[in-house]
């Protein structure tokens, strides 16, 4: 599993306790809390951890417990992996439909479950069964060449999320179609970055953050203030803040977009994010942060809606239970920005001003 590169993250830390995975009771009281940071390599890049705790036993005892989480999530959603549970799955459509339904852990199918449920309400604009797909626009970007009509044709057929068939009595998957190909690289860092949260929490952190390359969860908030700080990247100019910074609390930042991670064919400048109905990658410049409760559903929507559009995205954001997020297009030298209806209610002043 690779972090998707963020369109938005810096952070800045201020904030008391309470969380996903533990309770105010289990940890010291706030003027005792002291901050540790631990970064180290995984899903390809830098994870980082921060918590609050009493002292380094403690917190190194959070952190363990964090990454290990991650650890064990990424044999089980890594499509890189070919021994993990999601690329075994896969290999099972290698040559033909499957026959039966499959029994799977609790955590794929949660993740699978979530990207359904999002397939659903975008009509296909988010697929888990993105993946044949993806190899097709990996080779592209390799060559810097599209991938020919008859490779995208022959391709269509083994994508399509109506192709995934799920049980949530029995937790069984079946893949319907020859060649399926399962990615979850679009919601997956979300659950991450969730996870390892409560795994920190349920080991005595008071409070933790986790950036997952660029998805922030949070749980609780460092002492002496009520959340935590996110700076929002320009999508224009990526070694730039736009100067906007949301607070949150028990909660997760996710955001997607080409600043970075982009190819230019013929001309033509083409994201990393792929459009399922069409097999290519995006060729229009747009970045979004979301903001959730959850990390799955933020990690999908920010892909989502990049797809859909800003006016089609700001809408499936509204129609999300507690969602917020901030949508940026780029036409040439105009920058337009789309917010929602909720996004007000996060904006925070920048660190350093009073009451910070």
């Amino acid at each position: 599993m690779v972090p998707a590169v963020a369109a938005a993250v810096l952070l800045a830390l201020c904030g008391c306790a309470s969380a996903r995975g533990g309770t105010d009771a289990d940890t010291p009281a706030a003027h005792d809390l002291r901050k540790f940071e631990f970064v180290r390599e995984k899903m390809g890049g830098p994870f980082r951890v921060v918590v609050y705790a009493g002292d380094e036993s403690a917190a190194g005892k959070a952190a363990d417990a964090a990454f290990a989480r991650v650890d064990r999530l990424n044999s089980i959603l890594s499509d890189y992996t070919p021994d993990s549970e999601i690329s075994r799955l896969s290999q099972r459509a290698a040559d033909g439909p499957m026959p039966e339904p499959v029994p799977v852990s609790e955590d794929l199918f949660r993740v699978l479950a979530c990207g359904q449920q999002i397939a659903e309400q975008t009509d296909g604009a988010f697929d888990v069964t993105i993946g044949p797909f993806v190899r097709l626009w990996k080779r592209a970007r390799e060559l810097k060449e599209l991938p020919t009509d008859e490779r995208l044709e022959k391709t269509r057929p083994s994508v399509g999320f109506r192709n995934l068939r799920l049980d949530p009595q029995r937790r069984t998957v079946q893949l319907l179609a020859a060649h399926m190909r399962l990615d979850v690289n679009g919601l997956a860092s979300g659950y991450v970055a969730d996870q390892a949260v409560a795994a920190a929490r349920q080991a005595g952190a008071a409070a933790a953050l986790v950036d997952a390359g660029g998805e922030i969860s949070v749980a609780g908030a460092p002492p002496g203030a009520d959340g935590w700080l996110v700076a929002i990247q320009s999508l224009k100019n990526p070694e730039e803040m736009t100067g906007q910074y949301v607070k949150v609390r028990d909660a997760c930042v996710t955001s997607s977009g080409d600043t970075r991670r982009f190819v230019e064919i013929g001309g033509r400048r083409y994201s990393h994010i792929i459009d399922p109905r069409t097999g290519l990658g995006l060729t229009g410049r747009i970045g979004a942060t979301v903001i959730c409760a959850d990390g799955m559903t933020a990690d999908a929507l920010d892909t989502a809606v990049c797809v859909l559009g800003p006016e089609r995205g700001i809408e499936l954001i509204d129609n999300t239970p507690g969602a917020a997020g901030r949508i940026t297009t780029i036409d040439g030298d105009r920058v337009t920005v789309y917010e929602s209806k909720r996004f007000k209610q996060f904006l925070a002043e920048p660190p350093g001003t009073p009451g910070y």
